[in-house]
């Protein structure tokens, strides 16, 4: 335990804004990845397969659907369907369409800028849904899956949108999580799909010392909450919690007034519904002095800071990968940006080129009649030699352009090879990168990561830098090594 440097890189817990943990004096936790973290693809692969088994035996679709096999590596978090086109975007920051898979089809940069030209999307519009949480990433799938099914079937439906589908996939992966169908298989073999950490219940201890109350509320219900929990914690799982809230409905929890429905009053106060207001008063702790963890965007992480002055720990389970790839394209992600520049520096030298070209040219049109033979000569030779500058600028940028667009795509599919790295777009933030940057005081890829430092500790923003910032100049950055040739 110290400020969290000796741990490894993977595990350390980032800061967006700077949070004071010796200011807090309660602890809230979601139940589902992050509290508990379930294995994966196991549990993708589960959705997937009890999802395809509703469509068929209930939607009456085609039954060699339940031939189809779970991709594992096909989607992320923070892409967006178009429930309209059939299609699956991802997106930078500002909401601009960058990638576009219609199945598995990824469409050009043409067919993408006809569809999705110079606007942003409305996450509002009912043609648009984000994918959230990691339980909507078999739901990706299946969608691209049936995509591809159905536009190369005869069966393939003449509506002119893909609202059918989606409807039904909705319905179908919502049915497997309501109706009991994934929690009473899940309860027969926990083992094959939750992670039991042993750390667990020492993170918590963590959280306990210097008297802190800790909390849980998740949309999750009482019966499989407690079964969850007691395979966590053990039988006596209530004796960390000072209140834990059931069946909470986030994230009208944070927005709605809706009373508790009462399940115990002893030791650890249990419930059901409420709001963030009623649960304040039970703890007797308000504002920035509660810390929330959980690992959801939107009903965890965007409105507890629309609401509320709660502080925020958000859960990426999917960080760790991350780092660890991130770690292993270290010198390709260096030699990149030494081809960026090296690349703008041949056009600007290409620039100059042209512009001095074009300069003679131009004189000798202008002053022809004024010019003598050799003068004429002379700037001819010229306009020889930096045409062939030109050509060699020329034939050098194809080169270092070619070689940077190889090298990009081999760095973005060794994240994940159709939609790329999770914070990223290009040289972009991509939307899910900038939620967690907006939304989450800290995160982090796992919950127990908070035993390397202490329990007052102080987690300091790091320098922002604006893109001046950033210049060489600044920095100190080396780049001298750079080849001229």
């Amino acid at each position: 335990m110290d400020n969290g440097t000796k741990a490894p890189i993977e595990h350390r817990i980032f800061t967006n804004r700077n949070l004071k943990l010796k200011g807090i004096k309660a602890v809230g936790f979601d139940m589902d990845y992050t509290l508990a973290k379930y294995r994966s693809p196991e549990i993708e692969k589960l959705t997937f397969k009890k999802s395809i088994e509703k469509l068929v035996y209930e939607k009456h679709y085609p039954k060699e659907l339940l031939d189809f096999e779970y991709e594992e590596n096909f989607a992320i978090r923070g892409l967006i369907f178009d429930i309209k086109h059939g299609n699956i975007l991802k997106t930078n920051k500002f909401r601009y369409v960058k990638r576009v898979y219609h199945g598995f089809q990824k469409y050009s940069k043409k067919e993408r800028k006809n569809l999705y030209t110079n606007k942003k999307l409305d996450l509002a519009s009912d043609n648009y849904r984000a994918v959230d949480t990691l339980f909507e990433i078999p739901e990706t799938y299946l969608f691209a899956k049936l995509i591809d099914y159905f536009d190369k079937s005869s069966a393939k439906s003449q509506s002119s949108s893909y609202k059918w589908l989606y409807d039904d996939i909705r319905w179908a992966v919502d049915l497997v999580h309501r109706d009991g169908t994934l929690k009473s298989i899940i309860k027969e073999h926990p083992e094959k799909y939750i992670i039991k950490n042993s750390m667990l219940p020492l993170a918590l201890n963590h959280f306990k010392k210097n008297g802190r109350k800790l909390f849980i509320v998740t949309n999750s219900d009482y019966n499989y909450t407690t079964f969850v929990m007691e395979f966590l914690l053990g039988k006596n799982f209530r004796d960390f919690f000072d209140i834990i809230i059931y069946s909470s409905s986030k994230p009208d929890f944070f927005t709605k007034r809706e009373p508790f429905k009462i399940i115990s009053e002893g030791r650890c106060f249990e419930a059901e519904k409420g709001n963030i207001y009623l649960l304040e008063q039970k703890l007797g702790v308000y504002g920035d002095s509660i810390l929330y963890v959980g690992d959801h965007i939107y009903g965890d992480m965007l409105k507890t800071k629309q609401t509320s002055a709660w502080r925020t720990m958000m859960i990426i389970p999917e960080l760790c990968n991350h780092i660890k790839i991130k770690k292993m394209l270290k010198e390709d992600a260096k030699r990149l940006i030494k081809m960026f520049e090296l690349k703008n520096r041949t056009n600007r030298r290409l620039d100059q080129t042209i512009e001095e070209l074009n300069k003679l040219i131009k004189e000798k049109e202008d002053e022809f009649d004024n010019l003598n033979l050799q003068t004429i000569k002379e700037i001819d030779s010229k306009i020889e030699k930096l045409t062939v500058e030109q050509n060699k600028l020329n034939k050098k940028l194809t080169e270092l352009l070619t070689k940077i667009r190889e090298l990009e795509e081999e760095i973005d599919k060794a994240y994940n090879p159709y939609f790329g790295d999770l914070f990223k777009e290009q040289n972009e933030l991509s939307l899910f990168g900038d939620q967690v940057l907006d939304f989450a005081c800290t995160y982090t890829s796992d919950l127990t990561n908070i035993l390397y430092y202490s329990p007052t500790e102080y987690f300091h923003t790091p320098v922002q830098l604006m893109p001046h910032d950033k210049e060489p100049e600044f920095l100190d950055i080396e780049i001298s090594e750079l080849s001229e040739n």
